[in-house]
């Protein structure tokens, strides 16, 4: 006796691994982007501070179930204040904006990440909405200046990324075929 779908499930959950992989990889990699040691590490703490709150709501702990709407808040003025900050030490205009828009992207994925498991089709839309304005950022942004300082090892946090989405999609699609998920 087996179980249906068994394989597909895997994969779609092998995929979230592979993105979450990509994440960490990107996200390590912006330090040769933004070349400023303390805004690096500022938006570090923008990130930590959302994967800490995504990471608690995807294991339903009691404290972020109970208070989510505050600890939402809460994430968005720290994040908003670092935001700031980390304009204010910034040295160099361009790297306010590159500051900026890797922290918005960081965020947008982080998002979409914890969506990519959902059976409900909103979650499932801000999952590949998300998916595409963070691949889309990246590829104007990271990988242009990757590509330049460490050539195609450059792309190996975007082919994580894309093998990780892809699979939760293609996935997904066999199993809605073969009528094993329906979206709520």
């Amino acid at each position: 006796m087996s179980i249906k779908g068994k394989w597909e499930m895997s994969i779609r959950i092998f995929g979230m691994i592979l993105f979450l992989i990509g994440i960490i990889f990107t996200v390590t990699l912006d330090f040769y982007i933004l070349q400023d040691t303390l805004v690096f590490l500022l938006s570090i703490v923008i990130f930590l501070l959302s994967l800490s709150t995504v990471i608690g709501f995807k294991l339903e702990l009691k404290l972020f179930i109970e208070k989510d709407s505050y600890l939402l808040i809460i994430l968005v003025i720290l994040s908003g204040i670092t935001l700031v900050f980390g304009s204010l030490l910034s040295l160099e205009q361009s790297t306010i904006h590159l500051f900026l828009l890797l922290s918005l992207s960081n965020s947008i994925v982080i998002i979409s990440w914890h969506y990519s498991l959902s059976y409900y089709r909103k979650k499932k839309f801000i999952f590949i909405i998300g998916s595409i304005a963070y691949i889309t950022i990246s590829l104007i942004i990271r990988y242009t200046t990757l590509m330049k300082l460490f050539r195609s090892i450059g792309l190996i946090p975007f082919i994580l990324i894309t093998f990780g989405i892809g699979s939760i999609i293609i996935s997904e699609g066999i199993l809605y075929k073969k009528k094993l998920l329906k979206y709520v």
